[in-house]
């Protein structure tokens, strides 16, 4: 691929509409431009060069967002709120309900909260539709909520 003046300020504009810092925001673009040039080196054809880095820049973003607030302080001015101390309970408390589910609710159910959300990951994982994994989704979290005694809507 070409790279045109174009393309470097479309892909800068997009970096910061992304991120509000400049410098970080070309760091980013510097980062898709380099994983582009990576992937071309080692045979890969890409069809859409653009949208591609495009997508890179998303990501990037997406990422440095999770590790700053992974990374940032605590404020040390919080004081400690009296359902604090409850969450450590209630959080046992409903993987307890889980394991009394049924197993195909219960393994689903343990995938989420392992951290996998994205309905197309789990339906590949599991070998199912997403539309399929959605409703037994929607079911398993029903169950969960009576088994806990929480009203379901």
């Amino acid at each position: 691929m070409d790279m045109t003046r174009d393309t470097l300020s479309r892909l800068r504009a997009r970096a910061r509409r992304l991120i509000p810092c400049s410098a970080e925001a070309e760091d980013l673009v510097q980062d898709a431009l380099l994983g582009y040039l990576e992937r071309s080196e080692h045979g890969a054809e890409i069809a859409a060069p653009l949208p591609y880095m495009m997508t890179a820049l998303r990501h990037g973003a997406r990422a440095q967002r999770r590790r700053a607030e992974r990374l940032s302080p605590l404020d040390s001015t919080a004081e400690p709120q009296t359902g604090d101390a409850e969450l450590p309970c209630f959080t046992g408390e409903v993987l307890r309900a889980v394991e009394r589910l049924p197993e195909p609710d219960r393994a689903l159910l343990r995938r989420v909260i392992a951290g996998e959300t994205q309905p197309a990951a789990l339906a590949r994982d599991m070998g199912l539709p997403p539309g399929t994994v959605m409703s037994r989704l929607a079911r398993a979290r029903r169950r969960l909520r009576a088994a806990l005694g929480e009203d379901a809507p």
